[in-house]
């Protein structure tokens, strides 16, 4: 597993919330750790050198450091974080958004960039009203990888690669969607 890991955030909400979000996002906005952090928690366990601790953003976040990579559009936007995709920001995000739009969700998409794992969750209400969350995950191996990139079939490869990991990964997204309302785990409860 490499150590940047692509999250791409799709909030979907009323909008007045997604205004909130997109308020809070614009003031994370310059690439940092410790703003991000500090945008979104009031209790940011800080280092002496002004940087977010480990402990606190593993205990928090569910990395060891997120930041804010782009704001796409009206409540879409990507994260980069260490090894693993912040899956309890995921869920604090929601919990500080569910007051506002009780009918809130959220969906996400990541890729590390060795592409181990590739995944998608959702944190959306069960049947029974309940806030859960599903992930699903892979692993794709890079046809590329043992290549050169001036080598005659390079570019038609990588390009079919990507179609494939995009592809696998909406496929990931529409089971997450599926089985959320049948099977998901209470966010209260969900362990990773």
């Amino acid at each position: 597993m490499a150590n940047h890991l692509k999250s791409m955030v799709e909030v979907h909400a009323n909008e007045e919330t997604i205004k909130y979000l997109d308020e809070l996002l614009e003031r994370a906005n310059d690439g940092e750790v410790t703003t991000f952090a500090q945008t979104f928690y009031n209790d940011v366990e800080v280092a002496e050198s002004g940087g977010v601790m480990n402990s606190w953003s593993l205990d928090n976040v569910g990395s060891k450091w997120t930041y804010l990579d782009d704001i796409i559009d009206y409540g879409n936007f990507t994260l980069t974080s260490a090894w693993y995709p912040p899956i309890k920001f995921f869920i604090h995000l929601y919990n500080m958004l569910v007051d506002k739009d009780p009918e809130v969700s959220i969906e996400v998409q990541y890729e590390d960039e060795g592409y181990s794992p590739i995944g998608a969750l959702v944190i959306k209400k069960d049947l029974d009203g309940t806030p859960c969350i599903w992930v699903e995950e892979d692993d794709m191996d890079n046809p590329t990888e043992d290549m050169d990139w001036d080598d005659e079939d390079y570019d038609r490869v990588q390009m079919e690669f990507m179609e494939s990991i995009y592809e696998r990964q909406q496929e990931l997204l529409r089971e997450c969607r599926d089985l959320v309302y049948s099977d998901g785990e209470p966010i209260d409860s969900y362990q990773g």
